[in-house]
């Protein structure tokens, strides 16, 4: 029973840790590389003026032709 008692707590003790480390390090750890927040061009993203691109629709069905809408 001497044994146990310490294996039981270590067991539970690890099981701590592995739940615990992945929100610990997301929030402490190293953070992603941004374009933008970590170099001075700035040009990734950020606020674009003008009208936003035209988007492509494809539909058809079996035996069909495809058909292509710009919009």
């Amino acid at each position: 029973m001497d044994w146990q008692e310490p294996l039981a707590l270590g067991l539970v003790a690890a099981t701590v840790v592995a739940f615990a480390w992945r929100p610990l390090r997301r929030r402490f750890g190293p953070r992603r590389f941004s374009l933008q927040r970590d170099t001075a061009c700035g040009c990734a993203g950020g606020n674009r003026s003008g009208p936003p691109p035209p988007s492509v629709k494809i539909s058809g069905r079996r035996g069909e032709r495809p058909r292509i809408e710009v919009r």
